[in-house]
């Protein structure tokens, strides 16, 4: 029992660097605390939808009346499923507004 206790540390030290995270790959935010400068790093990948993210509600008005129902939006899209999210008044609608809001 006493042998098994400094291999099993020498080994936890030498997969230290293979468990570390990469935290340089992702988008960065620095901000003064009172400790002292902070960094902030994602190490979150991009959505492969992040597009949809960035819609407006003229990209998906089929009716033209400038602002969008839930059947404009189609069944794939990151909206349909965060409709309730985004339709902040619960009027059945989406504004520029709204989805201005909407990160």
């Amino acid at each position: 029992m006493k042998t098994t206790a400094p291999l099993f540390c020498l080994a936890l030290l030498a997969a230290g660097p293979a468990l570390a995270q990469n935290v340089e790959s992702g988008p960065q935010a620095s901000f003064e605390a009172q400790t002292g400068p902070v960094t902030v790093v994602s190490v979150q990948p991009p959505l492969p939808n992040a597009s949809e993210y960035a819609v407006k509600v003229a990209d998906l008005d089929a009716d033209g009346d400038q602002r969008l129902s839930r059947a404009e939006v189609p069944d794939d899209h990151a909206l349909h499923f965060e409709w309730k999210l985004v339709d902040r008044n619960r009027d059945g609608y989406v504004t520029d507004d709204e989805l201005a809001n909407w990160k």
